[in-house]
């Protein structure tokens, strides 16, 4: 834009300074002078545009004082007009309404003024060239900056609605993780409850210090286990009752395929590595992870043929769930209510347990979902 308007100011000082000289009579220095000083108001407006329209103004009304006996039909000269409506113009651009309506005022005000003091007898319709259209050109302008401001503000608002669904698809999936993992964290502190009750009666003559240390570890463990139940009354809220009854692990991973296979995906598992039983948490992770995977293929490419690997390493679990292109491109789907986040979901799934979860598409149109969630083995089972 800065060169444009370069450009044009050069353009419109050469004209101002040949239509004061041919037209007006003025000579070669003064138009000169006229024309450079209207020229200088365009680049100004760029910086400082308040500036540069009072600079507009001044030369146009000094131009209009030294050229009248030889024009009387008029106020403004025409290189006065077209100088100062364009000014206005990129003036407005970056003035709010308020200033715009006293811009043209100021303007109209400094017309009556010229009238008035200029000999000759000028009537105020002598005005109406550079009234009606600078008004036009300010309304134009205010309306286009309006606009402007307005689109800025969906987008900002757009912005900041992405961001909000975004951080509360994390606070929900992280809810829902909590929920899940509540039974798991129970149970294990069921376990260390009951430990603590049956050690004493393991030990003959158990000293009165170890009884005590004993019930400590008891009591404590039961406390904790009523705080986390009345955690699950938070978190849980409105959640299903599916939510409230066992979670699974990868022993169920059978039923989850057969399910899918019902709805039309071609659906092949592969284990590799020796099955371990694995800490509670890795295990419902593992098979959520899965679980999502299986639902994005459903919605995103129906009728694919889809393979899961569950691989067994030293250190870690690794899951492999790749899917070939559709049989026909899908309709995108509607969002769904109450299952979970998608790849949202496996990131939470996977950061919690200190993993690592890439995804994106094959070369083939088709797509790969790897997981690797770090275990350790499960001391109670």
């Amino acid at each position: 834009m800065h060169l444009v308007v370069g450009i044009y100011s050069v353009l419109i000082a050469a004209v101002a300074w040949h239509t004061l000289i041919e037209d007006y009579g003025l000579r070669t220095e003064m138009a000169g002078l006229l024309g450079i000083a209207q020229a200088l108001a365009l680049p100004l407006c760029l910086y400082w545009p308040m500036a540069g329209w009072w600079l507009s103004l001044a030369a146009a009304a000094l131009t209009a004082v030294i050229v009248q006996p030889v024009v009387e039909e008029t106020i403004w000269p025409a290189p006065c007009l077209a100088v100062h409506i364009s000014v206005l113009a990129l003036a407005g651009l970056k003035a709010g309404a308020r200033v715009l309506a006293e811009m043209w005022l100021i303007t109209a005000v400094a017309g009556v003024v010229l009238a008035v003091v200029l000999p000759g007898g000028r009537e105020l319709a002598a005005l109406a060239d550079m009234t009606v259209l600078s008004a036009a050109v300010l309304v134009a302008v205010g309306a286009l900056r309006g606009r402007s401001e307005a689109l800025r503000r969906m987008a900002r608002a757009e912005l900041v609605s992405g961001q909000e669904q975004a951080r509360r698809a994390v606070l929900e999936e992280r809810t829902r993780i909590a929920r899940e993992l509540h039974d798991v964290v129970a149970h294990h502190m069921s376990v260390v409850a009951v430990q603590a009750e049956a050690a004493p009666y393991r030990v003959a003559d158990p000293p009165q210090e170890l009884m005590r240390s004993f019930a400590t570890v008891r009591t404590s463990a039961l406390e904790a286990l009523t705080e986390l139940h009345r955690i699950l009354g938070l978190l849980r809220g409105e959640a299903s009752a599916a939510e409230s009854g066992p979670q699974p692990t990868l022993e169920h991973l059978g039923d989850l395929v057969d399910r899918v296979r019902q709805a039309g995906l071609d659906v092949t598992v592969n284990t590799i590595g020796d099955r371990r039983m694995l800490a509670a948490g890795v295990e419902l992770s593992a098979y959520r992870i899965v679980q999502e995977a299986l639902s994005n293929v459903l919605r995103h490419a129906p009728g694919a043929t889809v393979r899961i690997e569950v691989v067994y390493r030293p250190v870690c679990l690794e899951l492999h769930v790749t899917n070939g292109p559709p049989p026909v491109p899908p309709i995108p789907p509607p969002a769904s209510a109450g299952a979970g986040h998608g790849l949202l979901g496996m990131r939470e799934r996977t950061a919690m347990l200190g993993g690592q979860l890439s995804s994106g598409p094959r070369d083939d149109g088709g797509y790969a979902v790897v997981a690797r969630l770090p275990f350790e083995e499960s001391e109670d089972r």
